[in-house]
């Protein structure tokens, strides 16, 4: 998801990387291919970072000599590009490389609004530099992840495979001039995610079901003391989740939520545990007008874990039919051990209940055990 090589008919230079995140300050480096002029790559290429409506020109500089058609280029992340941004070259090359940034006190895997725990330096003197301690929180990126973005495959009751796409927009930026006439607008964002299970045992290897679930909400962080060992914030909007279809097989539902998520940092490392509940009410729901009793109104979160470790999530959900619905998953990063530069993590997952597609909220199936990969956790 974070990679992209677009590599369309008739397009004469071709883009890859070994890293799919760049940091802000730092080089990244990347590999450009001429597929038809004999002549060797040039020592400087203009490229052009492309983040929502605004694009930046860079100048890419060769690390090595050519070899053949190919060549190493590498440039510093300039600091203004900060989250998922498209790189091209400025030739009209239709290449492209979907690259995310980060900066110190954010990282990709983790809530992009955490704040930064950083300590602040220290003059000659020995005393605190105010001028760089002052500058502690980060700035938020404008695209960013929402729910967990992963994808898992099992064998229970036949082959099947369950993926999830998530990320959420903030309509306005916090320094613009919408917001500074408008402040509460500052918050104001919007959300989707897709969740598709994919039947692999049938012949034509069909789609069961698939939820859009697009939303429109406010998101605040909780003000809290410096040096906390605290984090929360709140949202609240509506979302519409409908699995697209028509007919007999049509479902859908509008809710008004609410959700929490507070953390709480266990000493001085990484390690933390979580709690997220969220409540909702349904404006609609004629589709499946019983849907109450098998989701309710509400459901629990909870987490336990390690930043660079193991990470632990229980989703726990019960209908007023006194159905319920829990979700185990646990997950350890890549990157450090197998993967470095993918930034993925290794997935379990373990699904019980009702509604594990809305197609079938009212149908409780066989437990379900899958194993895969994240990005996003």
């Amino acid at each position: 998801m974070l990679f992209l090589a677009s590599v369309p008919a008739g397009a004469e230079r071709l883009l890859s990387a070994e890293r799919t995140h760049a940091r802000v300050g730092e080089a990244f480096v990347l590999t450009v291919v001429d597929t038809s002029a004999p002549a060797a790559l040039p020592q400087l290429l203009d490229a052009r970072l492309t983040l929502g409506d605004r694009k930046i020109t860079v100048q890419l500089n060769a690390q090595a000599a050519a070899i053949g058609a190919t060549r190493r280029y590498g440039f510093e992340w300039p600091a203004e590009v900060l989250g998922l941004s498209v790189l091209s070259l400025a030739d009209d090359s239709r290449a492209q490389l979907m690259v995310l940034a980060e900066r110190p006190g954010w990282s990709a895997g983790q809530d992009p609004l955490a704040r930064a725990q950083t300590v602040p330096a220290t003059t000659s003197a020995g005393l605190p530099d105010t001028k760089v301690a002052a500058d502690v929180i980060p700035a938020k990126p404008a695209l960013s992840f929402y729910d967990p973005m992963y994808f898992v495959f099992g064998a229970n009751s036949g082959a099947s495979a369950r993926f999830q796409l998530s990320f959420k927009y903030r309509l306005f930026d916090d320094e613009g001039a919408v917001v500074r006439m408008l402040p509460f607008l500052d918050g104001l964002h919007f959300g989707y995610t897709q969740t598709s299970l994919w039947d692999l045992d049938s012949d034509s290897a069909p789609f069961r079901d698939t939820s859009y679930r697009p939303a429109l909400f406010y998101e605040w962080d909780v003000p809290v003391a410096a040096g906390s060992r605290h984090q929360s914030w709140l949202r609240a909007g509506v979302e519409h989740e409908s699995n697209g279809r028509d007919g007999e097989k049509s479902r859908s539902i509008n809710i008004a939520f609410v959700q929490a998520d507070w953390q709480y940092r266990l000493g001085e490392g990484k390690s933390h545990i979580g709690v997220t509940p969220k409540l909702w009410g349904y404006l609609e729901k004629s589709d499946n007008p019983d849907i109450h009793r098998y989701r309710g109104y509400g459901e629990l979160g909870l987490r336990f874990g390690r930043d660079d470790g193991w990470l632990a999530k229980l989703m726990l959900r019960r209908g007023t039919g006194g159905v319920g619905t829990s979700q185990v998953d646990v997950s350890y990063p890549l990157r450090q051990s197998i993967f470095s530069s993918v930034g993925a993590f290794l997935h379990l997952q373990y699904f019980d209940g009702e509604g594990e597609t809305l197609l079938d909220y009212q149908r409780a199936g066989q437990p379900q055990l899958r194993i895969g990969v994240s990005i996003v956790r």
